[in-house]
């Protein structure tokens, strides 16, 4: 009898996969298309992890899960939620991080059915934007922070906020480059929702939002400072030296009335050549007259209280005026970041 179009019998079956499906998951319906034979797609050495659909290996990860997934959906549906966030690399809040069900986005007036381990949500279809991540069809970034909203603390959306505006090229783990909206954009979306029960999170973060951060730690440490009652610092500014103009570095926030700088040192500042990059700015920093108050991940867990306090007298001494306390202080929530 022939053989499937793209199989070789005798070989391993990832290897004897057609060309087309050896790179990821696949829909059942595409690899039969393809000339895989149903004792094929019934082998041990394809795992299920849904109905319809197989895996070169079994997803470990929400993100790796979010991949599997992704060959089902159809035209009108979308990767939702907590699952859109992993594939777009945007930061996940650490109560939601054991999550491992797959979310999605379907077009009202269409089937979808039900499977083990999917929550589906209706949206009318003129509300379905969509972006394609590496071939995997998201709901767009604005989208899925009103929709969390829902579920999300008023922190949290700033984290995600920040993350999404970001125009960093490094910033941790984001799958596409920034921004992937503007301030504008998610001010445009949060009108669109303005009935919804997450309506009045979105405001309030909205007006938290900060452009430029490149590190959710970044934001941490921003609202932070804030919570505290301490005046906002400025995000990621350009430092010059006024004797001669020359750009010594970027801070990750200042205190200008203060000349007081805030720095944070993930793992990525332990790399030899970024450490002495550092050292020598920090020098620079201060022989104009800045102080340069720096911060670890153990600064801030399990609790960022000794820190502030060093900072704030810092901040006294220097002549900054503490504001009134920021309401986020009662819920400041750690997001998982290690560094």
């Amino acid at each position: 009898m022939p053989q499937p179009r793209g199989v070789c019998h005798g070989l391993p079956m990832h290897a004897a996969l057609p060309e087309g499906l050896r790179d990821a998951g696949f829909a059942v319906a595409q690899a039969r298309s393809l000339g895989m034979t149903s004792s094929q797609l019934r082998s041990r050495e394809l795992p299920r992890p849904f109905r319809g659909a197989r895996a070169l290996r079994a997803p470990a990860s929400q993100l790796e899960r979010a991949q599997a997934f992704a060959p089902l959906l159809r035209p009108w549906q979308a990767l939702a939620g907590l699952s859109a966030l992993a594939v777009l690399g945007l930061p996940v809040p650490w109560r939601f991080a054991r999550s491992d069900d797959v979310e999605v986005l379907s077009a009202t007036g269409r089937g979808f059915p039900k499977r083990a381990g999917v929550r589906v949500r209706r949206i009318a279809p003129d509300r379905l934007e969509t972006r394609l991540v590496e071939g995997v069809r998201v709901a767009s970034p604005s989208l899925v922070w009103a929709q969390l909203a829902q579920r999300c603390t008023v922190q949290e959306l700033v984290m995600l906020g920040d993350a999404i505006v970001s125009e960093a090229g490094h910033y941790p783990n984001r799958r596409l480059p920034g921004p992937l909206a503007s301030i504008d954009e998610l001010a445009a979306t949060a009108r669109r929702w303005s009935r919804s029960s997450g309506a009045a999170a979105m405001l309030e973060a909205l007006e938290r939002v900060r452009p430029g951060v490149e590190s959710p730690r970044e934001t941490d440490m921003r609202l932070f400072i804030t919570g505290a009652g301490l005046p906002e610092p400025e995000v990621q500014v350009t430092i010059v030296d006024p004797s001669t103009g020359r750009t010594l570095g970027r801070a990750d926030l200042l205190h200008r009335d203060a000349r007081v700088v805030e720095e944070y040192e993930g793992d990525g500042h332990r790399e030899q050549g970024q450490w002495d990059r550092d050292i020598q700015k920090y020098r620079e920093f201060e022989r104009i007259g800045l102080h340069v108050v720096r911060a670890t991940n153990r600064d801030f867990v399990p609790s960022p209280e000794g820190w502030l306090a060093d900072l704030a007298a810092v901040l006294q001494r220097r002549g900054s005026t503490p504001v009134t306390s920021d309401p986020l202080r009662a819920s400041v929530q750690l997001w998982r970041r290690s560094g």
